[in-house]
């Protein structure tokens, strides 16, 4: 089989070799994907946040979340914690929800930056957002965009309201700041911590219980690409307003978080491996359509088995009826009878006696005396060294008149 599919076999791995090199020494894009992931040091992922948290919170033990806040929180004796959540989105379900305000209500405290708040979450404390526009993921593996895109729109601007934590001057984001603001809240339980374009609020804290929540609507803000920048002063002193204790940073509630237990996440997650995946796909469906042409044979017809029973059976009485011997067919056919009433009946057959016929007349539902007569003829042919062909007759009618007129 190799002999004749060398040369296929040769342009395949020729291909495949090409893909990767040319992969390999290609300029990698910048990924514009709005992760927030500690692990990613794209613009927007958090690695440099996590990397500073030991700064901003000394001495404090770093907890990674990497299950639903249910998993985490529902555990006894959590004290002294703050609770990290940065994601575009969050949007936790109906035991999350409650778990998290919980939490907080014991005296912990909860950080959260998110353009929008959905679910039960967002239902429970009133929150709303809006925004001056929509990036949305128009980043996303076009570096081409982001410059476009600051043309278009005005430079977003926040600050603090506390005059303890303002900056002198605003701080300027644009690269893929949607510039989200909350439009609605409960403001009996809020404290406002800051403004965007200093009119629109985008950062409060909520008295929950015993503990606070903290909602910022800037989760860009806390990336890589902010991060690094001049607002750095920005992040540290958001995060200024959390008590230094225990920290549990969210790695579950994430944009880029790949929650598949697929072992192919390997291969898609590496542009270099994916393509060579499609490529060997593609390969092996050129291969197998080439060879179902060129290799198929026909497939031959094969007729059914017939049914040669009824033919059998026609033979055999053929023979019996030529042969004169009535008496050997009479005695099978009786035979092949009484089985039949031992196997319906679940009667013995060794004497016709009147309890016997009493009782077949009963189960069969034909009359006492026509039965009498079937076994009683049955009993004069079994005695008899011969028997004629009227014999034979008669004794084939009294049989098929049994079989008609049984009512089992």
């Amino acid at each position: 089989m190799l002999k004749g599919n060398r040369k296929y076999i040769f342009i395949l791995v020729v291909c495949f070799t090409l893909l990767i090199v040319l992969q390999w020494v290609s300029p990698k894009p910048i990924n514009w994907n709005l992760s927030y992931i500690k692990k990613d040091k794209i613009p927007f992922g958090t690695s440099a946040l996590y990397e500073a948290l030991p700064t901003l919170f000394p001495s404090q033990k770093i907890t990674n979340a990497t299950f639903p806040i249910y998993n985490i929180l529902n555990l006894q004796g959590i004290e002294n914690h703050t609770y990290i959540i940065i994601n575009n989105i969050f949007r936790p379900d109906t035991l999350d929800t409650r778990e998290l305000l919980k939490f907080a209500a014991e005296g912990n405290s909860v950080f959260i930056a998110a353009n929008y708040f959905e679910g039960k979450f967002g239902d429970s404390l009133k929150l709303e957002t809006d925004d001056y526009f929509d990036l949305g993921n128009s980043f996303n593996n076009d570096s081409a965009a982001i410059k476009k895109i600051t043309k278009q729109y005005d430079t977003v601007k926040i600050n603090f309201s506390n005059p303890s934590l303002k900056n002198t001057t605003n701080y300027s984001y644009v690269k893929g700041f949607e510039g989200t603001y909350l439009k609605s809240f409960d403001t009996l339980k809020s404290k406002v911590l800051g403004l965007t374009n200093g009119k629109e609020i985008n950062f409060i804290s909520m008295k929950i219980g015993k503990g606070k929540i903290f909602i910022n609507t800037n989760p860009e803000a806390f990336s890589n690409y902010h991060f690094v920048s001049k607002n750095m002063s920005y992040v540290f002193r958001s995060l200024s307003c959390l008590p230094n204790q225990s920290i549990i940073w969210d790695e579950y509630y994430k944009a880029g978080n790949d929650k598949s237990d697929s072992p192919l996440r390997v291969i898609f997650n590496n542009p270099l491996l994916r393509n060579a995946y499609y490529l060997l796909l593609l390969s092996l469906i050129v291969f197998i359509l080439f060879g179902i042409k060129r290799k198929q044979r026909i497939i031959p017809i094969i007729e059914p088995y017939r049914n040669t029973t009824l033919q059998f059976v026609d033979i055999v009485g053929t023979l019996y009826y030529q042969a004169g011997n009535h008496k050997n067919v009479a005695d099978k056919k009786i035979t092949y009878f009484l089985e039949f009433i031992r196997s319906a009946f679940q009667v013995k057959t060794t004497i016709y006696d009147d309890l016997f016929i009493e009782r077949i007349s009963n189960l069969s539902g034909i009359e006492k005396q026509k039965v009498h007569d079937l076994f009683y003829y049955f009993s004069d042919l079994s005695i008899k060294p011969s028997i004629s062909q009227q014999e034979l007759l008669k004794l084939n009618r009294l049989i098929e008149e049994f079989h008609k007129e049984n009512k089992r």
